[in-house]
């Protein structure tokens, strides 16, 4: 059974990659964009800048998350993990939603004014170094479990979208200079942003509500739980169960696990040994999943405790 799993060494190289990548391309990107006067640049600048804010911060939070729980805190910080991916997508957000208006007012009062050469040449380097770091990122965390490393890949795949894109509006400028219709050239710089603006917001909104849903408690769906299903299926049927009730729930990396069994009444058999060791096979199954578990297996005869 293919399984992602949990490897914090290679989790923290990962993000610590990401933190030195975001601080390159955020001051190389703020500087381009201002010397430029490239409203677009300045964008995947700012981009840039709060994915190194957030990145720092995302390797702050594994480590914590990594660490073992204490007397004082016995359930874990898995709360942690989706709450900051919560953050940085609605930080994108906000980003996406200024620079749109932003763009609108300069495509309003007639475009702004491009150094389109060294922009050019800047958008080249920042695609190819994005596609480099997107890439090697799905390579290293192909069998990695973490959240915050999926959610660092995803915005270098935008990052390498958004400069590709700024590449090819500004090759675009440069076509229109030669044939003649430099009065379309300063309209290209906050289309540009405009585009990629709202382009990029459906992304973070979508996860900023997959991450208040684990926050919330809802129960997660697709993979997970078939597996989880399929294999408590096989344990009540080889046990002869009348039924049984799943509940799960999951927040960052770990997954809280509540299964109940409905006993016959006729069953006298199910002591305190034979439910360890169900205990223990459905434990050796899921482990096999990734994650990190909170198992709780019941047995009742009377179907009113699991209601």
């Amino acid at each position: 059974m293919f399984s992602k799993k949990l490897d914090p060494e290679l989790e923290s190289q990962l993000l610590s990659l990401s933190v030195l990548a975001s601080l390159f391309f955020t001051v190389s990107g703020i500087v381009v964009g201002l010397l430029t006067g490239s409203s677009v640049v300045l964008f995947d600048g700012l981009y840039s800048g709060i994915s190194l804010l957030l990145s720092y911060l995302s390797l702050i939070a594994a480590k914590n998350v990594n660490a073992d729980d204490s007397v004082s805190f016995p359930y874990g910080k898995s709360a942690i993990e989706p709450f900051l991916v919560g953050v940085k997508y609605l930080t994108l957000i906000v980003l996406c939603v200024y620079s749109a208006f932003a763009a609108a007012f300069d495509i309003a009062a007639g475009g702004s004014d491009v150094n389109i050469d060294v922009a050019l040449v800047y958008s080249l380097i920042s695609s190819v170094v994005c596609a480099g770091v997107y890439f090697y990122f799905k390579k290293a965390s192909a069998n990695l479990e973490s959240d915050l490393v999926r959610s660092e890949s995803y915005e270098w795949f935008l990052d390498t979208i958004l400069s590709t894109g700024i590449f090819i509006g500004f090759v675009g400028a440069l076509i229109l200079m030669r044939v003649s219709m430099e009065e379309w050239v300063p309209y290209i710089d906050p289309v540009l942003v405009l585009v990629a603006s709202l382009a990029f917001i459906a992304t973070p909104l979508k996860g900023l509500i997959q991450s208040a849903k684990e926050l919330i408690g809802f129960q997660p769906k697709g993979k997970l739980v078939k597996q989880l299903n399929r294999i408590v299926e096989e344990v009540e049927k080889e046990n002869n169960f009348d039924s049984s009730v799943v509940r799960i729930q999951k927040v960052g990396r770990t997954v809280f696990l509540e299964i109940d069994f409905i006993v016959r009444p006729d069953d006298f058999s199910v002591t305190v040994l034979r439910q360890d060791a169900i205990r223990e096979k459905i434990h050796s199954q899921i482990v096999k999943l990734g994650y990190r578990w909170w198992l709780t297996v019941a047995f009742t005869k009377d179907e009113k405790w699991v209601a």
